[in-house]
């Protein structure tokens, strides 16, 4: 089988993946490898968030830092908290210069939302689109013309690793076939692991058993206990289910009503829902369905009737969908319900994105460490969008360092089907009950110790994708676990209180 080498190799092609390959290249780095299965959560993104000079609010560097540490907690990482905000110039900058737009106001200025989670309005957007969908096609195409390698339908299936050192990635086509390709630096930005779960907003190729696929390779994980549900995501109608309501139209004025037409959240937060945190969000939406004044569809209204209409049809991928569905946002009440929708944890990651096996990277949000037991609205983006500038400068300083060694590893995959169609709706099942919006020790420990028999059984074996997912839900299960308290997406009901024990992060 011919040897494959390239300098760089990165597994996946969403925001992190494409800001640290740009990063690189304009630092001289030409021989980057692109290996995907597809985009991601990227393209649905609809907001980022940055300081910028020119923002009216008095918000700074310090402020946002402070708003993400809170916003997790307390137990973020600060150093990587830190830089992050530090960076955030430099990261609005990097987009522009490769031609990404943001949304201005009439004079001339950068539009700014108010998120969820923020102490000011620091969230841009795109005005045609999606901002996620401007930043990934401008990023793609400019750097396919700059010649960087995009190998579209590949998926990472396995990290070649060995005494603690990265050589390279096993990757599956769409027919299945696997390949060896190798690289002392290898840059993982495959996404989290919301399709481990039911309903979620996850796009289908994000699959969550990467979580295994690193610890096999000798990376240390962290805060994989910390799965955040998105808590406006359309219910019903049936067309537009899955369809997250930006949190900022919190921020535009909307409300939140229960069954009964009360707006809930006031009873907890006083001064309205605009600014609230997505963990309290979800905590009162949860509440108030199992207090029995949930919707027909299990959840709570959101309220836009209020909301002039150009304000609505300023997210255009939000309102087009739901118009398109029969719901006039203007006359009718919308059905939401909080669902499975980005990841804090992941490897873990020193201040270069480096994880404890060398020339092995993570960014986005397979990385853990910055948000914490939570993150702020709209800081997947900027923090996919910084953590891949800053670690495609520091894979730059490293790449002199590298000796070049030629090393080759036997393909070791296997697939059967039957495996998978066995088990994997069973892990699935578990998952859901197990590490829902609130956990309890007892169906944790049960969910374990299923689980750890089932790895037990050499029938797993048979199909190394059915054997990573369990694996996976384990480490999730573990983390949860032995975090005996509530803290930002962890709630338990059997430790309702926070904990100072707990204040601190939880590597696996």
């Amino acid at each position: 089988m011919e040897y494959i080498h390239h300098e760089v190799v990165i597994a996946g092609m969403g925001l992190a993946a494409l800001a640290s390959a740009a990063r690189m290249y304009e630092l001289g780095i030409r021989d980057i490898a692109i290996y995907t299965k597809g985009y991601g959560g990227s393209p649905v993104i609809a907001a980022i968030n940055f300081v910028l000079p020119d923002n009216p609010y008095g918000d700074t560097i310090e402020k946002y830092a402070e708003d993400m540490f809170n916003a997790g907690y307390r137990i973020a990482n600060k150093k990587l908290v830190k830089e992050m905000a530090e960076n955030t110039l430099n990261g609005y900058d990097l987009l522009t210069r490769w031609g990404v737009e943001f949304a201005k106001n009439p004079d001339g200025t950068t539009k700014l939302r108010h998120v969820s989670g923020h102490t000011f309005p620091r969230s841009l957007c795109s005005t045609k689109e999606l901002i996620g969908v401007e930043i990934v096609d401008k990023l793609i195409t400019s750097l396919k013309e700059k010649g960087i390698k995009f190998y579209e339908g590949y998926e990472c299936v396995k990290v070649l690793s060995e005494k603690n050192k990265v050589y390279g990635i096993t990757v599956k086509d769409k027919k299945g076939n696997l390949e060896n390709i190798y690289s002392e630096t290898v840059i993982a930005a495959w996404g989290g692991v919301g399709n481990l779960f039911g309903s979620s907003t996850y796009p289908m190729d994000i699959k969550g058993n990467t979580l295994s696929i690193a610890k096999k390779a000798g990376a240390d994980l962290i805060d994989v206990e910390f799965l955040e549900y998105e808590p406006m995501v359309v219910a019903y109608p049936p067309g537009a289910v899955g369809e997250p309501c930006p949190t900022a139209m919190l921020g535009e004025g909307a409300h939140l009503l229960n069954s009964k037409g009360e707006r809930f959240l006031l009873k907890v937060r006083p001064q309205g829902e605009a600014g609230s945190p997505k963990t309290l969000l979800n905590k009162q939406i949860w509440k108030e369905v199992n207090l029995g004044n949930g919707t027909e569809h299990g959840g709570v209204y959101v309220d836009l009737r209020h909301i002039d209409r150009e304000i609505l049809k300023a997210y255009p991928w939000f309102f087009n969908r739901l118009m398109d569905n029969g719901v006039d946002l203007n006359k009718q009440l919308l059905e939401v319900s909080p669902m499975a929708h980005s990841f804090s944890g992941g490897i873990k990651v020193d201040s270069n994105y480096e994880s404890t096996v060398k020339g092995l990277y993570a960014i986005g949000e397979a990385c853990g460490g910055i948000h914490g037991a939570c993150r702020c609205a709209g800081n997947a983006a900027s923090q996919a969008v910084l953590s891949g500038l800053l670690c495609g400068e520091a894979v730059v300083k490293a790449i002199a360092d590298k000796t070049g060694e030629k090393k080759e590893f036997p393909i070791e995959y296997n697939m059967d089907k039957e495996i998978y169609n066995k088990y994997v709706p069973q892990l699935k099942e578990i998952a859901v009950k197990a590490l829902g919006i609130y956990r309890d020790g007892k169906i944790l420990e049960e969910a374990k110790k299923t689980i750890s028999n089932m790895l037990k059984n050499s029938e797993l074996n048979r199909d190394t994708e059915t054997l990573q997912i369990a694996e996976s839900i384990y480490f999730m299960l573990k983390a949860a676990s032995e975090r005996k308290e509530s803290r930002g997406t962890h709630m338990r009901l059997d430790y309702p209180e926070e904990s100072k024990e707990f204040e601190k992060e939880i590597t696996i």
